[in-house]
């Protein structure tokens, strides 16, 4: 569930739950994440006394039924610029506990046949994976758990890498990645990852 109503906390606004939700827990651990944020501010994030805009939330389980734990993910944007943005995530519990989330990210080399637009794509290869805290494009599905993210190379969108991760075990894991590394005017990518974690 996405909390939206507001709170300003630090000359900060912050989501919480809308009236007739429950609020304890979640207002805290809100106020400890953006706490967190400002302290421990990642190299390209803007600050977020200097962001216009307010930080998600999205109600969370971690852990099994049996000794599962309440959190938000909380998503503070990070850039913006002319046709992608950046956030970051943490997840902060009803315990009190606070942590950055990261995502394994594959880094890859695109073989390309000829020049300019037309030239063709001969191979994508992975090169090796990297845990990133940004993620760019990033869309957030309750239902599933998971996190999309859509790298567009230009402002087409023609030309991008898209990244799915799925929350288990505690931990954002890969789903799906692939590239559509032709500047053709058409969706057409190549999936280079396609996993079922559940």
């Amino acid at each position: 569930m996405r909390l939206r109503a507001m709170l300003a906390v630090g000359g900060v606004l912050l989501t919480l739950p809308s009236a007739g939700q429950e609020i304890g827990w979640q207002a805290d651990a809100i106020a400890r994440a953006l706490e967190f944020h400002a302290d421990n501010l990642p190299e390209l994030c803007v600050p977020p006394q200097e962001s216009a805009m307010v930080p998600a939330s999205f109600e969370l389980q971690i852990g099994e039924e049996t000794a599962a734990r309440q959190a938000l993910l909380v998503e503070f944007p990070c850039q913006i610029g002319a046709y992608s943005e950046t956030a970051v995530y943490l997840l902060s519990d009803q315990l009190g506990q606070i942590s950055e989330v990261f995502f394994p990210s594959p880094q890859f080399e695109v073989a390309y046949s000829g020049e300019g637009e037309s030239a063709r794509v001969e191979e994508i290869a992975i090169t090796e994976t990297l845990n990133r805290r940004e993620v760019i494009n990033p869309s957030y599905d309750a239902d599933s758990r998971t996190i999309t993210e859509r790298n567009k190379w230009r402002e087409l969108g023609d030309a991008y890498a898209t990244t799915r991760w799925g929350f288990k075990d505690g931990r954002f894991q890969i789903m799906y990645f692939a590239v559509d590394a032709t500047f053709d005017g058409k969706d057409n990518p190549q999936i280079l990852i396609d996993e079922d974690i559940w």
